[in-house]
């Protein structure tokens, strides 16, 4: 087999392969070329898949698993315009300009290719990733994002002790779904996506996984079809709500700097005022903020994760209270639910 790559082409999908594996384990450190339709490459963090088209070749059989470091080492610094690959019975050489580099295989894998599928939705890469971005940004290691659909609306959904993260898709959503993922994996593809860099349209499919793909990629991400929480609709309904001061988000801020990542900050709603209380050992923080609204309400909240919400929503923000919770919103409709103490 022979193939030649572009490789302005392969240096960008390359830079998105790294942002799809992330830190992963070291197993999971290879990037992988088959042929379907020509020379595809595929990454994956044990979780996502990724596969893209980079080039032209010769039809040939399996993956054949290259180092993703050795080959971004091999290409530092070069000023050539492709890449050669050519594949022999034991061994793989790459070659471009005036270097080679020859790797021996220890055999090739089976090739794998999407899951099957059905479409469930549609919507473009920016407002898809915006989302995901927001819905996960309180997140940690083990925790679970849901993406879906309800009364016909795309959502995104992410809940911690302390808070959720709620926001609203443009696109279409064909049947219903919902959808639950890793946090890791969720992370690694709004990192990927930037590294992409333009709005294309996107079909949302599902079966064993969710596949998302554009003209130019598919993207597979693994976990389970579940539901939402049972309270989505009241959290989703448009009350009566405040403006919020901008100092809001500087004293959730201030008590983020303050605070450590394990504590909470309590926030009263009376006499014209919020007043923010935080403590650990031998500190105390205590903060006023003028607020004219007659609502009455107390919640506890993660300091550290609200501001990392907050940092993703827009300037202006308002406030409601509803049967249990408060919901601080913006006006793109991202929302944020803490319960009410």
């Amino acid at each position: 087999m022979r193939a030649s790559v572009d490789l302005s082409i392969l240096s960008l999908w390359l830079r998105f392969c790294d942002k799809l594996m992330g830190s992963s384990e070291f197993s999971f450190g290879n990037i992988y070329f088959s042929y379907s339709q020509g020379l595809v490459l595929r990454a994956t963090d044990g979780c996502l898949h990724g596969w893209t088209k980079v080039g032209e070749c010769e039809p040939f059989d399996g993956e054949i698993a290259i180092p993703l470091r050795l080959l971004k080492g091999f290409l530092v610094g070069e000023s050539g315009q492709f890449l050669s690959l050519t594949l022999m019975t034991d061994e793989i050489v790459l070659s471009s300009g005036n270097e080679t580099l020859r790797m021996r295989l220890t055999g090739k894998r089976e090739k794998q290719v999407p899951v099957e599928h059905e479409p469930v939705a549609k919507s473009d890469l920016l407002n898809f990733n915006r989302s995901l971005d927001f819905a996960t940004s309180p997140l940690e290691e083990g925790d679970f994002a849901l993406f879906g659909s309800f009364k016909g609306e795309l959502l995104m959904f992410a809940s911690t002790r302390s808070m959720i993260c709620l926001t609203r898709l443009v696109g279409e959503a064909m049947k219903p779904f919902v959808f639950s993922f890793p946090y890791m994996s969720a992370r690694h593809i709004v990192k990927a996506l930037e590294v992409y860099a333009k709005n294309v349209q996107l079909s949302i499919g599902l079966g064993e996984a969710l596949l998302i793909r554009s003209g130019d990629f598919t993207l597979q991400l693994c976990g389970e079809q579940t539901s939402f929480d049972p309270r989505i609709g009241d959290f989703l309904q448009e009350g009566e709500a405040y403006v919020v001061p901008r100092n809001f988000q500087r004293f959730v801020s201030k008590a983020a700097w303050l605070m450590p990542r394990e504590s909470t900050v309590r926030i009263e709603c009376a006499k014209n005022a919020m007043r923010f209380f935080g403590a650990y050992g031998t500190v105390l923080y205590k903060a006023i903020l003028p607020f004219e609204c007659p609502l009455r309400f107390e919640f506890e909240f993660s300091p550290h994760k609200l501001r990392s919400a907050l940092a993703r929503m827009s300037g202006k923000l308002s406030i409601g209270v509803g049967d249990g919770f408060v919901k601080i919103q913006d006006s793109a409709g991202r929302a944020v639910v803490v319960k009410k103490l």
